[in-house]
């Protein structure tokens, strides 16, 4: 199974947000393992980043839970007509339509991510940490 993984799954585990922190955990390692693949855009990326320096107050913490994050996630390619093809869908939330769109061009089964409702409206599959979980079993 290829998925695009959202930004708060990512979080939940380097951040150990709970209660959302062992499911998310269970994906990542489920990604680490190659039991499904699991992607992000480069935006997310940079999202992380700067989200975990803002957290932890460490350039160096954030280098470190980024580079362990590319060594289980690969990261998709997003194109010029991705970019307009998500902007011309004037989405409320233009991040969350780009990586739908993100997704769908790079053949993903589907997104999971804990707003599930965030992306209902994208026309691709949208799983919750716990139905990744389940479907694995």
């Amino acid at each position: 199974m290829r998925l695009m993984i959202d930004t708060n799954i990512i979080l939940d585990v380097l951040l150990e947000r709970e209660p959302f922190y062992e499911q998310s955990r269970t994906i990542l390692s489920s990604c680490e393992k190659k039991d499904i693949y699991g992607f992000i855009s480069a935006s997310t990326a940079t999202d992380i980043f700067y989200l975990v320096r803002k957290a932890l107050g460490s350039t160096d913490e954030a280098y470190n839970a980024l580079g362990h994050i590319l060594n289980i996630v690969k990261i998709l390619t997003v194109t010029n007509d991705d970019v307009n093809s998500a902007f011309l869908q004037r989405a409320k939330d233009f991040e969350d339509c780009l990586l739908a769109v993100c997704a769908k061009s790079n053949n993903c089964d589907g997104i999971v991510t804990r707003n599930k409702k965030d992306f209902l409206s994208f026309d691709i599959s949208v799983y919750s940490p716990d139905e990744i979980v389940e479907l694995m079993k």
